[in-house]
């Protein structure tokens, strides 16, 4: 069994502005958190049991990594004053038996390039790990050699990408914009037309306006970080850079939700059969339960309670369900929701996709014939409805859905 130290980084001055107000084990880097490429490389290098030690915000990143069952790892998470030379940490932690010391200022995949203590470290590791971390991840594709496209990214067709390049996940590049060379996109940004990036990085959820030209710059929200010479501006045009909003709460469009609540209203007499049922049978109308709700990378895990209606059986127990639609929690088509401990214990990043799609009222697994408790099966129908969720396929959920409830 190899047990291993990981010693995650006290804050950087220097790269506060590159790290969206996260600890630097949380931050962004090439489409997954820091501390999560950590992970998988340890896991891949044969570590059974990590015990982290984090000086910067342990809270946040003991909320993010939850049970470490993600990678097949045992995980704890050890809070320190401030973060520990290796020897120091292999000889105050020397009782957990420690096979080997990690500081997480490089990756075990990769332990000789520096990540820190500068952005041009920073900028520098991702051109060099770009080719060990991207093949790794789940949906990830290289459409031509060097140039990787992170999940759901789209990327016009009359762009222009020169290797090496990154499209993170939800990342869109707009109409004749210049991407490449050395220019990584994180996750859930967007670069409008006509705008060219090289040997720089475009931050999470930034927004890089049309016809800007950025060059040897990390830009972040509203702040552009020259990583040659360290100087930092704040923008305040949103036309040129600024911060894109999370993505909104509802997992529905307006007429989904619309639908829904019509739907509620229309079947809503139901709810007389159903109490005359629970009142004989002396159960409650209505069960609570917890749902997890997808989170982005460096986020607690976030839930919301819904409600079930059993005492009219099977057909009707999912009825309640119709007005977390409304308030745009859940979907008409999506996954099965899950509780916060059963989100938790999803094994591997590809049953990690099943998060990545709202609960639904009609679901994949079921529509492939899986029930609960989930198995492996359901899980994979999940996590490739999750990768995928074309318009055929909902409508294929919602016709045999509704021919379960209507047989």
């Amino acid at each position: 069994m190899k047990r291993v130290l990981l010693i995650c980084p006290d804050p950087s001055p220097a790269l506060t502005a590159v790290t969206g107000g996260l600890p630097l084990a949380l931050a962004t880097f090439l489409g997954k958190p820091l501390i999560e490429h950590a992970l998988d490389g340890l896991a891949r290098n044969g570590a059974s049991h990590v015990r982290i030690l984090a000086s910067d915000r342990p809270s946040d990143i003991r909320s993010y990594l939850m049970s470490g069952t993600a990678w097949g790892l045992a995980i704890e998470l050890i809070p320190e004053p401030s973060e520990l030379t290796p020897a120091a940490a292999a000889e105050k932690h020397a009782a957990f038996l420690p096979d080997s010391t990690v500081p997480l200022s490089s990756l075990p995949q990769a332990p000789l390039i520096p990540l820190l203590p500068d952005p041009a470290a920073w900028h520098r590791a991702r051109i060099a790990l770009l080719p060990i971390l991207a093949p790794t991840q789940i949906g990830t594709h290289s459409p031509a050699e060097g140039i990787w496209l992170g999940l759901k990214a789209r990327v016009d067709p009359s762009a222009s990408l020169t290797p090496p390049c990154w499209i993170g996940p939800n990342s869109i590049i707009r109409a004749r914009a210049s991407i490449g060379p050395n220019a990584f996109i994180e996750s859930d940004s967007l670069v409008d037309s006509d705008a060219s990036v090289s040997d720089s990085t475009v931050d999470c959820r930034t927004y890089l306006g049309s016809m800007i030209r950025l060059a040897h710059s990390i830009a972040s929200g509203a702040s552009l970080l020259n990583w040659q010479n360290s100087s930092l501006t704040r923008l305040t045009d949103a036309f040129l850079l600024s911060p894109l909003a999370p993505p909104a709460e509802s997992a529905s469009s307006l007429p989904a939700r619309t639908l829904a609540l019509l739907a509620l209203f229309l079947s809503s007499p139901i709810l007389i059969p159903a109490a005359i049922a629970a009142a004989l049978s002396r159960n409650p109308l209505f069960l609570q339960h917890a749902a997890a709700l997808p989170s982005d990378p460096g986020n607690p895990l976030r839930s919301i309670s819904y409600l079930s209606m059993p005492t009219l059986g099977p057909r009707f127990a999912r009825w309640p369900s119709l007005w977390r639609i409304v308030t745009g929690h859940f979907a008409w088509t999506g996954n099965p929701p899950l509780t916060p401990p059963e989100a938790a214990n999803l094994t591997g990043e590809f049953e990690s996709l099943w998060l990545h799609t709202p609960p639904g009222l009609f679901t994949a697994p079921e529509a492939e014939g899986c029930s609960p408790p989930w198995d492996d099966a359901a899980r994979a129908h999940a996590a490739l409805f999750a990768s995928s969720p074309s318009t055929a396929w909902r409508w294929k959920l919602i016709t045999k859905g509704l021919r379960r409830f209507l047989s």
